[in-house]
């Protein structure tokens, strides 16, 4: 049998785009797997490190009407409203409430994800999660624009983010990682990578095979 050492910590390269439903379902699904870790080994630490990217720069500066943009690139108001059931199924497994109704504007998600980028060297771990899990909120629940400067001016204040984003330079916190073939994608102790808002179970697998250099023989 092998076992993990309880005090060894695993580390979650986790690469996201801020307008993308799955990657909240997959942060939700890994904030399970984390408390599930934490129950199986006691004292385990799992660090996030936040690698945001816009997957769409091609977007306007100022947006694209959310409905039009959704119909045009899915085939029609029937195909958006199938997918929109089956994205809202999956977030509320995760114990989400996602309000399709209430965004009016796609983004682009250069800045919101430059200054997610950024963030990190002020707020710690659980503050970052708060911080991400907030501009989620602000768009899939509230309908906010979070390609607006203001809105996410309000955001950062509220997360107690030392920022002026009128003078933000968002080039120089843009991803290092690029582009991967899909979000959410997840890089376990830079050993293991899963894709997709994989269950909570799964990820837990992840986190203890990953950490495989780590074990001991029992």
């Amino acid at each position: 049998m092998t076992q993990v050492k309880p005090d060894a910590s695993v580390w979650v390269d986790f690469s996201l785009d801020l307008i993308c439903p799955w990657c909240w379902i997959g942060l939700r699904n890994l904030l399970a797997a984390r408390e599930a870790l934490g129950l199986k080994f006691p004292g385990r630490h799992l660090a996030i490190h936040w690698h945001a990217d816009t997957l769409l720069p091609q977007i306007p500066e100022q947006g694209l009407p959310y409905q039009a943009f959704y119909e045009a690139r899915l085939g029609g108001p029937r195909a958006v409203e199938a997918r929109r059931a089956q994205v809202r199924a999956a977030a509320e497994a995760a114990g989400l409430q996602l309000n399709h109704g209430a965004i009016q504007t796609f983004p682009n998600t250069r800045l919101v994800c430059a200054l997610v980028n950024y963030a990190q060297q002020q707020l710690d771990g659980e503050a970052m999660i708060g911080f991400v899990e907030s501009i989620f909120a602000a768009y899939f629940v509230q309908g906010r624009d979070i390609g607006s400067p203001m809105v996410l001016q309000q955001l950062a204040e509220a997360a107690k983010l030392n920022v002026d984003l009128a003078s933000f330079d968002a080039l120089r916190y843009q991803s290092a990682q690029g582009h991967v073939g899909g979000v959410p994608h997840m890089v376990f102790n830079q050993r293991l990578q899963v894709t997709g808002a994989v269950p909570p179970t799964e990820l837990l697998r992840a986190m203890e095979h990953a950490c495989a250099a780590d074990t001991v023989l029992g």
